[in-house]
């Protein structure tokens, strides 16, 4: 899930930020922080680039041409199911979300710097149970795994390869633009998915990531740009 935050003060911007990423590493949150800017026009461009359900913590004075509730609008044209998060000093302003229709998750007032940092990880926790609630009714195409204290859900696409870590009974998942490591058994993915092939001991691998195969070196090429080994006993039985 990706987190969006838009606040014309610098200072406010860096300590939210600071706040949202220490959150997400000690939780292990299956989260990223995307955007953080004073630019609204710029969170906006962001937005458009990734498809998925956002979680958005935005200033409503924003010193630009329009406000976090103008701004709020636009995500929604974007992203329907997003969480929206208001971040203000200004309380009077309440109703016009409800006017604008934007359906705000919370209205977080800039009274105390202590509230603030505790009702972002609130707001948080809130969506990433909200995700998981959703992912256990479509759990088709998705890998759970538990990581630290987490549960995760990963979409099979978003899968490049399974290795073997060297840490024992452990799997270091790779993503897209991420690794993860969780507690398992290499076994208990032979069969996941069609997708999957074993090609080594120690890889399973997404055929859909795999770019080319160097059969002269025996290594797997992907998309990300990774590589990994492939035995040549199952070379010869790689899926074309």
């Amino acid at each position: 899930m990706n987190i969006y935050v838009c606040e014309d003060s610098v200072e406010q911007l860096n300590h939210m930020t600071q706040v949202i990423s220490n959150y997400i590493m000690i939780e292990q949150l299956d989260m990223t922080l995307t955007c953080a800017t004073t630019d609204p026009y710029e969170l906006l461009a962001a937005v458009e680039q990734h498809s998925d359900i956002g979680i958005y913590f935005l200033d409503i004075d924003l010193s630009a041409d329009i406000n976090g509730i103008q701004l709020a609008q636009k995500i929604r044209e974007i992203d329907a199911l997003g969480h929206i998060i208001f971040v203000t000093s200004h309380s009077e302003m309440t109703y016009l979300t409800f006017k604008y229709k934007v359906s705000a998750l919370d209205f977080i007032l800039k009274d105390d710097r202590e509230n603030i940092d505790r009702s972002i990880r609130e707001c948080l926790l809130i969506c990433q149970q909200r995700l998981s609630d959703i992912v256990e009714r479509n759990k088709i195409d998705k890998l759970e795994i538990k990581s630290g204290s987490q549960k995760l859900f990963i979409s099979y696409e978003d899968i490049v390869y399974f290795e073997s870590s060297p840490n024992p009974h452990r799997i270091i998942l790779h993503l897209m633009n991420r690794r993860l490591e969780f507690y398992g058994n290499m076994k208990d993915y032979d069969d996941l998915d069609t997708r999957f092939f074993r090609c080594h001991q120690s890889y399973i691998i997404n055929v859909d990531h795999v770019t080319s195969v160097d059969k002269k070196n025996r290594m797997v090429h992907f998309s990300n740009g990774e590589t990994c080994y492939i035995s040549a006993r199952k070379i010869n039985k790689f899926p074309n």
